[in-house]
């Protein structure tokens, strides 16, 4: 199997506040995985390791074979909160284009805007190049953010809560998207029905990480919504990696 993150006993602590506390475990190409877990368990501060935010306070994370700061320009990301000023007369287009900007290149060429104009057809809003980006709703702009993230042309991409303030609608049409993207993907999720959109193993953290390396997809939906006591159940059941 092509492996693409390994991260192999860390740990990670604000001064004596340990936050995540030796974790192991491996991605490898075409993985989809879900990241589950309490709020204030660490799933945004492995997210921030990975991208290379944060330095483990123990341990290593690799990610092809090398650190997270080397490798960011191989993942695209799109962070749970995004600030735009809304005053701003930035539009869909300029916004995608960001995408392709890093600290040595500060332009974007004709190549570059047909690639952010693909990304944005992927995500069926290309029709919107042209709006400004404060006139969106939440979903057309969590559509743009993906857009953007996509034109950074990644291997990974890593989403931190994508669907949060969608209406259902805006969320499943989110996560289909997301199943038809042929790339790596880590997604942090309160919403447990992601479980259900496609992903093939799930981790649980809450300071320490367990690995459940598959999904019972069988589990009954009733109505489109799932028993939740009767996925705790599965978990709690079936063998897990630590």
């Amino acid at each position: 199997m092509n492996r693409q993150i390994l991260i192999k006993d860390l740990s990670f602590a604000y001064g004596n506040n340990v936050i995540l506390e030796n974790l192991n475990f491996e991605v490898f190409k075409n993985d989809y995985i879900a990241i589950i877990g309490p709020n204030g368990g660490g799933k945004t501060t492995l997210l921030k390791l990975l991208l290379g935010f944060l330095q483990p306070t123990s341990g290593k994370i690799d990610i092809f074979g090398t650190s997270p700061l080397k490798m960011r320009q191989k993942i695209g990301y799109l962070p749970q909160y995004i600030n735009f000023n809304m005053d701003m007369p930035i539009n869909v287009l300029d916004i995608t284009l960001q995408g392709k900007l890093t600290k040595s290149k500060l332009f974007y060429n004709k190549k570059d805007k047909q690639l952010a104009l693909e990304k944005l057809e992927l995500m069926n809003v290309g029709h919107l190049k042209d709006r400004k980006i404060k006139d969106l709703s939440g979903g057309q702009r969590q559509r743009v953010l993906l857009a953007r993230a996509l034109t950074k042309e990644p291997d990974i991409l890593i989403l931190d809560e994508p669907t949060a303030s969608i209406d259902p609608e805006g969320q499943k049409e989110i996560y289909d998207l997301l199943k038809s993207l042929p790339l790596t993907k880590l997604i942090v999720s309160h919403d447990i029905n992601i479980l259900f959109e496609g992903v093939n193993k799930v981790a649980h953290i809450n300071k320490t990480l367990h690995l459940h390396d598959s999904v019972n997809h069988d589990i009954n939906l009733k109505e489109g919504h799932f028993c939740e006591m009767e996925l705790l159940d599965y978990f709690r059941n079936h063998k897990c990696s630590h």
